[in-house]
């Protein structure tokens, strides 16, 4: 007997896309399926047509709320949900027509706790896919969060793309409010996931061509909402994963270099000074960066370092 998937759709100034998202949900071969589409206050006919899509199809369900971003809508979901697995879309992306049920069938042939598909990136109606011959591989919890920081991809920091057990939700939730809550919830479900695997299939349709939805200025609060994540992060592979705890690190430090080479003021230099004073304090306490001597902001950018050391 199959077990019910759970879709979990937030939805924002999406009209133009949000038909081709539902669509490829609903003519999903795996027919199980709760389609939870969250209409957070969208301004634009978004809600409209969700609401369309639950008067033809009974496992279409709409939550209408107050915009209050995607990590609220998403919880207000998970609160509802009540698939055995939960699956995340954006709305202006689309998938396969067999992507829910071959991440179904993943985890369960494998016995795993999340099951993994990789994607294409388009920017017009739709994406061309690639015909590849598929490669399985599996990983532990540690390999998983190793990834977030070593591989050159967003696969590991976003939810989409995925199948997760519910049961690794129990006790986690989206931070509200914040920017890359992707990643603030991605590195603790991994740390529950005992097995994981991972296709190389494309069976994830990621568009670039919305801004409204799906991508933010790199202003103060971006950078403010990385670092909080990250410092957040570090503190938990620090406690759980100390032989890890140079590659969030790392990501730390790359943030601090991008945000100092930014034109245009995003924050003071007393404020940089005080980011990196917080950077410090944490590589002084990795167990296993004090062995990496070529890790230091000279390495990375001579000028920022002098610039903070005579200041």
């Amino acid at each position: 007997m199959s077990k019910k998937v759970s879709v979990i759709v937030p939805v924002y100034k999406t009209e133009n896309y949000i038909v081709r998202c539902v669509e490829s949900l609903i003519g999903q071969t795996y027919k199980d399926l709760e389609i939870l589409l969250v209409d957070d206050g969208s301004p634009d006919n978004a809600g409209k047509i969700c609401d369309e899509y639950a008067d033809k199809d009974a496992r279409v369900k709409v939550i209408h709320q107050k915009n209050a971003g995607q990590s609220a809508a998403r919880n207000n979901a998970l609160k509802l949900a009540t698939g055995d697995y939960f699956c995340f879309v954006d709305s202006d992306d689309y998938i396969a027509s067999d992507m829910i049920e071959k991440l179904y069938r993943l985890t369960e042939d494998n016995s795993a706790d999340i099951a993994m598909v990789d994607y294409l990136t388009f920017t017009g109606e739709k994406a061309e896919a690639s015909g590849e011959k598929a490669e399985i591989s599996f990983m532990n919890n540690m390999q998983m969060i190793r990834n977030i920081h070593t591989v050159k991809d967003e696969l590991y920091v976003v939810m989409w793309g995925k199948l997760f057990k519910r049961e690794l939700f129990n006790g986690i939730e989206f931070a509200e409010g914040r920017i890359c809550e992707d990643l603030d919830v991605l590195y603790r479900l991994y740390d529950k996931a005992q097995k994981s695997v991972y296709s190389s299939e494309k069976l994830y349709y990621y568009f670039r061509g919305n801004v409204s939805s799906s991508t933010f200025g790199l202003n103060q609060k971006f950078y403010d909402d990385v670092f909080w994540v990250l410092e957040r992060e570090i503190r938990y592979i620090d406690e759980k994963y100390p032989d890890l705890s140079a590659y969030p690190r790392r990501t730390y430090m790359y943030w601090i270099v991008d945000l100092a080479k930014k034109k245009g003021g995003i924050i003071s230099l007393g404020e940089l000074k005080q980011v990196y004073k917080r950077y410090r304090e944490m590589y002084r306490e990795s167990r296993s960066l004090k062995k990496e001597k070529f890790f230091t902001f000279f390495y990375y950018l001579p000028s920022l370092y002098v610039l903070l050391k005579k200041r």
